[in-house]
């Protein structure tokens, strides 16, 4: 099985040399677990390795306050992003102006234009939105990740959403599920950041919850 180097400090040992390829990997969690930084993280490592990345939002933060947020910290390459090694894409307007499927040829279109090798969309839980049947939403999930399998691509998505909902459709059809967590076990007044790989076909890892670190330079497991 062909790997890819997840960019993320300690997590390539932990999944025996980094993430299956091609695959859909689902990063869930609920809000300031570090998601965004989570797959941005991972785009800027491809992308220094010479690999072409996008990161597309829905109806999120800006794309311009998402960079901001991110040259904090110093994987952050504002170069890779002025020759167009990693690029970012606002589809927010087209999911809910034209429907998610228009949205995910949009997706396909530039992912062969570019012959892209990793995409982030975050977050994937916005275009259930546009779905009043789950039915049909999972009708759409499956087409869309079929898909962007056949592309050969690293497919990483956010979803919005605490440890209970994780049996959300979103789960049951991706390669691989990592949950982010705010704890705090130890203290009620302190959250403390952890991550569990709940889910990784074709893959022994641990199940446990780990300690997460964010520093200058990004995410780290502890």
């Amino acid at each position: 099985m062909k790997r890819v180097s997840t960019g993320i400090k300690g997590l390539d040992e932990i999944l025996g040399g980094g993430f299956p390829f091609p695959s859909v990997i689902l990063v869930a969690g609920e809000p300031g677990a570090g998601k965004t930084t989570f797959v941005l993280q991972s785009l800027f490592h491809g992308a220094r390795q010479g690999e072409k990345c996008i990161y597309i939002t829905g109806i999120s933060e800006p794309v311009d306050q998402i960079q901001a947020m991110m040259s904090n910290y110093s994987f952050y390459d504002p170069e890779l992003v002025k020759q167009g090694t990693i690029k970012f894409l606002d589809i927010g307007e087209v999911i809910f102006a034209e429907g998610p499927s228009t949205a995910l040829d949009l997706v396909t279109n530039v992912a062969l234009k570019e012959d892209v090798a990793r995409i982030a969309i975050d977050p994937i839980t916005t275009i259930s939105y546009a779905y009043s049947d789950e039915k049909l939403y999972r009708k759409f999930l499956h087409d869309f990740f079929v898909t962007l399998k056949s592309l050969e691509l690293l497919t990483l998505l956010t979803a919005e959403f605490s440890p209970e909902l994780i049996t959300q459709p979103e789960s049951f059809m991706v390669d691989g599920v990592i949950f982010m967590y705010l704890q705090n076990i130890e203290n009620p007044l302190i959250y403390k950041p952890g991550i569990q790989i709940r889910k990784m076909r074709s893959v022994e890892h641990t199940k446990d919850i780990l300690r997460l670190g964010f520093t200058k330079e990004g995410i780290r497991i502890l």
